[in-house]
């Protein structure tokens, strides 16, 4: 996907952005000081472990990185109609999709395109070798069962190579320990909905094990078009819209596996299996016949399937730990549209386009222990992405297939050491090769001064971005294979502070990246003849762009057992430097505050806001650029727990019934109310 400019133009300052944050947070600083005054023995808040910011496991209160961790608890929450609902709310994590469940959805951090934002399930990508950018498509992703989700911002490619340079999303899947426990759910709701979950995991000795299968009907709303109050056209930009079918139905299905054996204390073995398989309706907005644009023949078939092999071996009595992983994972997607392809006489008809994307590698990392001189992580990777593209029917002479692929070699390692128990400081370098491509370095440097008495961390990061140009960009009809890697360097400084015994915990983030190589598409000096008459250009290295913002969380607990709140808060500055002007889909403000209530035995309710400020966007249809209006949307959420195996749960999505969009012209639900049992054991 291209970075696309806006006319709305954004005040990129820090010192503008400096103040917003610092009004906001003494805001909610004198807020909270005032609801938990005089309150005794609240319970501390729990940052937990993660993995995701310097590839081990550590102490979040350790780590110099930016990063959220998305708990077991707010995934199954809000997670039933897919990974999206989840990931709302997270600082820095942009949002933007085509109508509904199942529909293509992006996730971006920090401004970056999907592309920029690098995806992992277990430690393993799992971009989309054959779409335009090599990026996921999150949409047809089903919600298995997770132990968490981080979210690591800012550019991290010294550490996971092509593609990390907004941020890194790694989803963690639940590793099955103890007596075997499991759980059935099953819910429906507005729109047709009917969604059910069943899981179960723990372990047998030696042997652990984690199972889970997921699926879900809806029968969604129209995806274009869909409560949108102003007069739309067809593509001829005369013709009005036709009438709105009454649904885009989705259906998708899912399931996991991942099984350990420990042979010895010294030495382990592990798979994993995740895959899921989507059928979606969808509709053509570029279609000129009216019985086209919802036409029923608008469907898409698609699947994805990852498996991992992974040995974890100790030597030298545990001071050094080697991992090798095996990995693969393979994405298939039949697409039907109508108008879609076209003959000699660029006469359009009705196809079918068929793209197959392939990964498969070896990773190895190790992690040697230096006693007081801290820990050395030190590895190599080397990866293999495939292309193949299809269309039915195919004319002679009127459709190019591409059947390519790259390989790219890469060695990185990584120091961390802690000086006087207070500076936590880390330093990074990478190198991947792409053959007959590029050979590129990256880097990244952290430090962390923690103040254990005042509960402060002052923390700050940079380092270097990149991503490899896709297959499709390289080698398609329209790419160039010679093109070189985005790059990227960016840094942020921030502060983590708990507050009022530990019962509160606010962190503050500045940040500002530059982006150079950028791929553009277009008319060249490095087209071919034949692209710039057939196509009107090519893929090439143009564009520059920086991203500067500041974020905000927080959470408190207001009452013990009772009342608790969380909060976040995101302004970003996102300018095409080529173009001096704006990039699309990227909110200016946005925010979301949680109210949590326990106070009744067995009962939890929730009443979230999230609040989007205007959206620079394009209209496809007129080719200009225009502004996607701000909006609030209220969801509430309920459970009770009837006994230690019986729960009940209810939700209701945009109680406000706002009308918003994410994507110019695509529609986003209604007031929606779901609910649902849950068995446990």
């Amino acid at each position: 996907m291209h970075m696309q400019s806006s006319r709305v133009v954004i005040d990129g300052s820090f010192a503008h952005m400096l103040r917003a944050s610092t009004i906001l947070s003494a805001f909610i600083l004198s807020a909270l000081a005032s609801s938990v005054k005089g309150q005794e023995a609240l319970p501390e808040i729990d940052v937990g472990t993660v993995i995701t910011p310097d590839r081990v496991e550590e102490p979040a209160s350790r780590t110099a990185a930016s990063v959220s961790v998305v708990t077991p608890a707010e995934i199954e929450k809000r997670g039933s109609l897919g990974l999206i609902d989840v990931l709302r709310g997270v600082p820095g994590l942009d949002i933007y999709g085509f109508g509904g469940p199942g529909a293509q959805y992006n996730v971006v951090l920090r401004g970056s395109t999907p592309s920029q934002t690098l995806l992992l399930i277990d430690g393993v990508r799992i971009g989309d070798p054959s779409s335009g950018g090599g990026e996921a498509d999150l949409g047809g992703f089903a919600i298995l069962d997770l132990e968490r989700i981080e979210v690591l911002r800012g550019p991290q490619s010294a550490l996971y190579g092509s593609d990390a340079m907004g941020g890194v999303i790694n989803l963690i899947t639940r590793k099955g320990a103890g007596k075997p426990r499991g759980s059935v759910l099953a819910e429906g709701g507005t729109y047709g909905t009917a969604h059910t979950r069943a899981s179960v995991s723990g372990s047998e000795g030696d042997l652990s094990y984690a199972f889970a299968i997921d699926a879900l009907h809806t029968d969604g709303f129209p995806r274009y078009g869909y409560r949108i109050a102003r007069p739309l056209t067809m593509a001829d930009r005369v013709t009005p819209l036709p009438p709105l079918p009454s649904g885009d139905p989705t259906n998708r299905g899912g399931a996991s596996a991942r099984l350990g054996y420990r042979f010895s204390n010294d030495f382990s073995v592990e798979g994993a299996f995740n895959g899921h398989d989507s059928s979606i309706r969808f509709d053509n907005p570029s279609a000129y016949n009216p019985t086209n644009v919802y036409s029923p023949n608008n469907h898409q078939h698609a699947s994805f399937a990852q498996g991992y092999l992974r040995a974890d071996l100790d030597l030298f009595d545990h001071r050094l730990h080697n991992r090798l992983t095996l990995f693969g994972n393979v994405t298939n997607r039949d697409v039907w549209v109508t108008e879609s392809c076209y003959d000699l006489s660029w006469n359009s008809f009705d196809c079918r386009l068929g793209y197959r994307g392939s990964r498969r590698g070896l990773e190895y990392q190790g992690d040697l222990k230096l006693g007081e001189y801290g820990l050395v992580s030190f590895g190599a990777r080397n990866e293999t992405e495939s292309l193949h593209t299809s269309q039915d029917p195919a004319p002679v002479g009127t459709f190019t297939p591409t059947d390519a692929a790259q390989t790219t070699h890469s060695g990185f390692a990584q120091h961390q050491f802690t000086v006087l128990d207070r500076f936590d400081f880390t330093y990074s370098g990478r190198i991947d090769a792409v053959d007959n491509n590029s050979t590129f370095a990256t880097w990244r440097t952290t430090a962390a001064y923690r103040l254990e008495e005042t509960g402060t961390k002052f923390r700050a990061t940079a380092g270097t971005g990149a991503r490899v140009a896709s297959l499709f960009q390289r080698f398609s009809q329209y790419g160039d294979p010679k093109l070189l890697p985005e790059r990227s360097t960016g840094f942020d400084v921030g502060v983590d502070q708990k507050l009022l015994s530990g019962r509160a915990l606010l962190s503050v983030s500045l940040f500002d990246s530059r982006y150079q190589n950028l791929i553009g598409y277009g008319a060249s000096s490095g087209c071919t003849a034949v692209q710039i008459a057939a196509f009107g250009g090519c893929y090439y290295n143009v564009g520059r762009a920086e991203m500067k913002g500041v974020e905000f969380s927080g959470e408190a607990v207001i009452v013990p057992d009772e009342w608790r709140v969380r909060g976040s808060y995101t302004h970003l500055a996102a300018i095409d430097r080529a173009k001096d002007q704006t990039l699309t889909l990227r909110p200016r403000d946005k925010g979301s505050v949680s109210v949590i209530y326990t106070g009744i035995p067995k009962l939890e309710l929730e009443a979230r806001v999230v609040v989007t400020g205007a959206v620079p966007a394009t209209d496809w249809v007129y080719s200009k650029r225009v502004a996607l209006a701000s909006y609030a949307r209220v969801d509430l959420f309920g459970s009770y727990k009837v006994d230690d195996l019986f729960s009940v749960f209810a939700r209701i999505e945009n109680i406000g019934d706002a009308r918003y969009e994410e994507t110019n012209n695509y529609g986003t639900t209604a007031r929606a109310v779901y609910g649902g049992v849950k068995l446990t054991w």
